[in-house]
């Protein structure tokens, strides 16, 4: 029969030192409560941030590429504008 593994307590682990949660005081709790939701949304905003970074670059790229085709279709449709008004000048 397998050994059961014993329960390790729940802890935080604060500027190096790991502190047993059942040992703190409910202040202390709250607090590291607070400590470790703080952490959280700071590795969020993190990961967010590198997330939009990329998608910002895809974008910029994307706007250059489309920019790029709208001079171009511009230039075309000026083009074609001026040659039928030399035709029609002409005529």
């Amino acid at each position: 029969m397998a050994k059961k593994e014993k329960e390790q307590p729940a802890t935080i682990t604060f500027e190096g030192q790991e502190y047993i949660i059942d040992d703190m005081s409910d202040t202390q709790k709250e607090l590291a409560a607070q400590v470790i939701n703080n952490q959280n949304h700071v590795n969020d905003l993190k990961n967010k941030l590198g997330t939009n970074m990329f998608i910002n670059e895809q974008l910029a790229t994307s706007e250059k590429v489309f920019a790029e085709r709208l001079d171009e279709s511009r230039a075309q449709f000026r083009a074609v504008l001026n040659s039928e008004d030399e035709e029609k000048a002409a005529a």
